[in-house]
C-alpha cells in the first residue's frame, strides 16, 4: 500500500459546523421517552431546533408542516426553555429544558446562549445546514427548512448515488 495515500483519519468527525457529524447527544422528552440522536441513525434525517427567547413559533410551524417533514424521511426534535400545552401535542419529539443542560450539549462552546439555534442532519447525522442567531444568522422559517429538508432526501446516498451518471 501506498502511504502517500493512506486516510489521515477514520470514522466521522464530530462538531457543530457543517460536514461535521453532531455528537451522539442523549435527552429526554416531556412523555419521558430516553433517547439519543443514534437512534436516528440510518433512518431519518434530523431537524434540531433549540429555542430560547425565541420563543415556540418556529417548532409549531414545523408541526403545522409535519407531512412534509414525514414526506422527505424528516424527524423533528426541539428543545425548548419550557413546554407548553400545545407542544405538547406537537407530533415530534419535544424536550424541556429550563436549565440548559440539553442545549449544552449541542453547542460548540458549552454556551449558554438562549437563541435560536438550528441543525439539519442527513439520516447519517452530517449537519447540512446550521443556523445560530447568537452569532448573526437570519431567524430560518419553516418553509426554508423544508426546502433544506428536501435538498438532503435527494443527496441521499441511497437514492442517488453519487458515481450515477447524470
Amino acid at each position: 500500500m501506498d502511504d502517500s495515500k493512506a486516510l489521515s483519519r477514520k470514522g466521522p468527525v464530530y462538531g457543530f459546523e457543517r460536514g461535521r457529524c453532531l455528537p451522539d447527544v442523549e435527552f429526554v422528552t416531556v412523555g419521558g421517552a430516553r433517547k439519543r440522536l443514534s437512534d436516528f441513525k440510518g433512518r431519518e434525517n434530523l431537524v434540531v431546533i433549540l429555542t430560547g427567547e425565541d420563543g415556540d413559533g418556529l417548532p409549531a410551524a414545523m408541526a403545522t408542516a409535519d407531512a412534509d417533514v414525514r414526506r422527505h424521511d424528516g424527524h423533528v426534535i426541539a428543545v425548548l426553555h419550557s413546554a407548553s400545552p400545545a407542544s405538547l401535542r406537537w407530533p415530534f419529539d419535544v424536550v424541556a429544558d429550563p436549565d440548559g443542560t440539553v442545549r449544552r450539549r449541542f453547542s460548540a462552546s458549552n454556551s449558554d446562549d438562549p437563541r435560536l439555534s438550528v441543525f439539519i442532519t442527513d439520516r447519517w447525522g452530517e449537519v447540512v445546514f446550521a443556523c445560530r442567531t447568537g452569532s448573526g444568522d437570519p431567524a430560518p422559517d419553516a418553509t426554508g427548512l423544508l426546502d433544506w429538508l428536501r435538498f438532503v432526501d435527494q443527496q441521499c446516498a441511497e437514492c442517488f448515488p453519487p458515481e450515477w451518471p447524470v
